[in-house]
């Protein structure tokens, strides 16, 4: 498709919504330095400020709702395709090329019982909100008429780079590995949307892919 973005949110509302995203990093980093327990403090951070930032948006988050509902074919080819996309990915990025994704690994979620829900729901729903609603927010003003491609390199390097950084991994190698993987899976709720118009596919893919990962690694 090739329409003009037209910016839903006023500049009082990004810059709002910004600050919620950035809530979340930042907690869990500060939290981090208290308790010694990343995991939980990324938990933590994640529950709170995406629920936060969803109800403060709940007005976009309805009008990306009402376009998902009035066309569910579109929904659901888009959720199954960005699915298989991303689920592909997974399995390449940790088989071949070492690059992971941001979840917690079997042993955590098996060693911290009492916290198990609110990681799976942390780490599958909270994060492919956080990161479906950051990219609309930082590319709520982008016009993308004819260029489609364009914008979803651009916004790939771009918001790849930063959920990389707010990741709090300071490793060079570490930072490499989690940037190759942020990039695609950056790239792919690109696509996502620019197709069907509507931030509900990609959250709805990531939330399903992340969830059964964790679910699996137990």
């Amino acid at each position: 498709m090739s329409n003009k973005s037209i910016s839903s949110l006023s500049t009082k509302r990004i810059i709002i919504s910004l600050i919620l995203l950035l809530g979340a990093p930042v907690t869990s980093l500060l939290t981090d330095l208290l308790i010694h327990q990343r995991w939980i403090s990324r938990m933590f951070a994640l529950n709170i400020f995406v629920s936060v930032l969803i109800i403060y948006d709940w007005n976009l988050f309805g009008i990306h709702y009402n376009r998902s509902k009035k066309s569910l074919g579109d929904t659901l080819i888009f959720t199954v395709t960005g699915c298989a996309l991303l689920a592909l990915w997974h399995y390449a990025a940790s088989r071949f090329f070492n690059a992971h994704a941001f979840l917690p690994p079997g042993y955590v979620l098996r060693m911290y019982g009492y916290a198990r829900p609110g990681m799976l729901i942390a780490f599958s729903f909270m994060q492919a909100a956080w990161i479906n609603i950051g990219y609309k927010v930082l590319t709520d003003r982008m016009d993308i008429r004819g260029k489609e491609i364009q914008s979803i390199l651009m916004s790939a390097i771009v918001f790849g780079l930063l959920v990389t950084l707010l990741q709090g991994e300071y490793s060079l190698s570490v930072l490499i590995s989690s940037y190759l993987y942020n990039l695609i899976l950056t790239a792919v709720i690109s696509y996502l949307y620019n197709q069907s118009h509507s931030m509900i596919p990609g959250i709805l893919a990531m939330t399903l892919v992340n969830i059964a990962v964790m679910i699996l690694s137990m």
